[in-house]
């Protein structure tokens, strides 16, 4: 009962795997001392991918809800000194009205402002927003460099431990715990625990983590 409550569960918060049962999941994941073994077929059922863990430019973007100015083509903001840092003049930004998400304001930084505990940005727009609102919400697109990193989706927040599931040569899957970094958009930096070229759970790292959870209970 127990089994089918947890695994009914991550079914029914999840649009990955449809139509499979408490039981056939645990049929098809079986655990060895404290790895998983997964067939191809199996994977290719659960949806499990996997990816490998390389050095990326990692984006970070900075968002803020700012105002337009009379001629509706500057949008100003205030940011936090820590996220002012990552502001430089000519990155990329979005702008939405909170009228209209469905409609997207392209545009660049024109002007960053330090101060002691904050950073006044200016974007300047492409083209005149069209809402009457003078309230808009800035996206701005930052680099943070390049560095080893894996998805954000093969991330897992286990009582403050931070853990990947890594596939060896053998096709199993062991949990390692990382030291992660900076988080981007996409990405997150990875300082300990992984090396270039080995491969990480994405899609379908839950399912594995909660067999390893209904194993230890």
């Amino acid at each position: 009962m127990r089994l089918s409550l947890v695994i009914g569960a991550l079914i029914t918060t999840t649009t990955i795997v449809a139509g499979v049962s408490a039981q056939s999941i645990r049929d098809h994941v079986r655990l060895k001392g404290n790895r998983t073994t997964v067939t191809e077929a199996q994977a290719t059922e659960l949806t499990l991918t996997v990816t490998e863990v390389s050095v990326r430019p990692i984006q970070v973007w900075v968002r803020a809800a700012g105002t337009v100015d009379e001629s509706r083509k500057t949008v100003t903001a205030v940011l936090p000194a820590a996220d002012g840092k990552r502001v430089r003049p000519g990155q990329r930004a979005r702008v939405f009205s909170p009228e209209s998400r469905s409609r997207m304001y392209q545009g660049n930084v024109s002007q960053v402002v330090p101060a002691v505990d904050e950073v006044t940005l200016k974007v300047m727009l492409m083209g005149q927003a069209l809402e009457k609102s003078r309230h808009y919400i800035l996206e701005v697109v930052t680099e943070d460099g390049e560095h080893l990193s894996v998805p954000n989706e093969a991330i897992i927040d286990r009582g403050g431990q931070t853990l990947v599931y890594v596939q060896d040569s053998s096709g199993e899957y062991s949990p390692r715990e990382i030291k992660a970094g900076v988080q981007g958009e996409l990405f997150t930096q990875v300082i300990d625990g992984l090396k270039s070229g080995e491969h990480v759970v994405t899609i379908g790292s839950f399912f594995i983590d909660a067999e390893h959870k209904l194993k230890g209970s």
